[in-house]
């Protein structure tokens, strides 16, 4: 026999391919990141990344049309003081041929995995909360996780952003994003890896962007950038790594980079080419004593969740957004033909 792997990434419908084996298969659902906050002097909270549902050996007739919906990632807050938006639940009908199907609301009925929740916008006296992780409690599924949660953001001005939390995976549960320090000028919070936490940048003035959390098969998350006169930008992380916070400043007229978008996951190879997976959170802009900051990372796909904006007095780039939910459907195909002729 031959493993196949699909993925879905839209649409309202999914017709099973002609060798598809109801006995011998695994479906997955990867819920979407939230986005992250924007704030005006301060730092905003981040999106958290999207849960994962899966249930095996689905009875489901080959050459057959179900209803799906794919989760859609939380756009990041473009408007000072506002919140990032929840990513979409990723849902398939299981029980029931055809298009047009409602959200199942029991394991017996599909398989749901919810979104990342959105960051909130910080203010003098209120912490901008990070987005809860898409809840496993409150999925379908045999097997469920939670993503991990959006970093919170800062009262204090001219911080740095904070780091969005990852997906969830088909075994674990995500990672949160790190938190930015709490002083002037400070790099941006690492976004969380699908096996590890975002690190935090610390409380020097200025400082380094955090690291991204790691990925699959211990892969690095995006470094931090290096604080100073020159800051630079955060790096980008990969197979479900977390992106790099971007390093701070105190410089005078200094502006400081983007945070590094979250890794895309790879942990399966599609039959079709490519890879998918479950995405790591984007990590945060750089913080500037006295100019513009750059705008925050995205998550990564699928189902990460987008940084929170760096504060700063002059020009506050934008929140990132979270990384879109996707089906994952894995079966054995060339043993299910007498399905394929009913």
């Amino acid at each position: 026999m031959v493993q196949k792997v699909l993925v879905l990434t839209s649409g309202s419908t999914f017709t099973t391919p002609v060798d598809f084996n109801p006995l011998n298969n695994t479906i997955i659902c990867v819920g979407g990141g939230g986005g992250g906050a924007k704030s005006n002097q301060r730092s905003g909270g981040a999106g958290g990344g999207g849960g994962v549902s899966l249930t095996s050996n689905v009875y489901l007739l080959a050459n057959t049309t179900y209803t799906i919906s794919i989760g859609a990632g939380g756009a990041g807050a473009t408007a000072s003081n506002s919140a990032g938006a929840s990513g979409g639940d990723t849902w398939i009908r299981t029980d029931t041929i055809g298009a047009g199907q409602t959200v199942p609301t029991s394991n017996a009925e599909g398989i749901l995995a919810k979104g990342g929740g959105g960051g909130l916008s910080s203010t003098s006296n209120t912490v901008g909360v990070g987005g809860a992780g898409g809840a496993a409690a409150s999925g379908y599924g045999t097997t469920k996780f939670s993503g991990g949660a959006g970093a919170d953001g800062r009262t204090g001005e001219r911080r740095g952003g904070s780091g969005g939390g990852s997906s969830a995976t088909n075994s674990s549960n995500g990672f949160a994003g790190a938190q930015a320090g709490n002083t002037i000028g400070t790099g941006g919070g690492g976004g969380g890896g699908v096996t590890q936490a975002g690190v935090a940048s610390d409380t020097a003035q200025p400082s380094d962007g955090g690291d991204g959390g790691e990925g699959t098969s211990a892969t690095a998350g995006g470094a931090g950038g290096a604080s100073g006169a020159t800051p630079a930008a955060g790096g980008a992380g990969s197979n479900g790594s977390g992106g790099g916070g971007a390093g701070g400043t105190v410089t005078t007229n200094t502006n400081t980079l983007a945070g590094g978008a979250g890794g895309a996951g790879a942990q399966y190879t599609v039959t079709a080419g490519g890879t998918a997976g479950f995405g790591g959170g984007g990590g945060g802009s750089g913080g500037s004593g006295d100019g513009n900051t750059g705008v925050s990372g995205a998550g990564g796909l699928y189902g990460g969740g987008g940084a929170g904006n760096a504060g700063s007095s002059k020009t506050v780039g934008n929140a990132g957004s979270g990384a879109a939910g996707a089906i994952i459907v894995i079966y054995e195909a060339g043993s299910s033909n007498f399905f394929a002729l009913f």
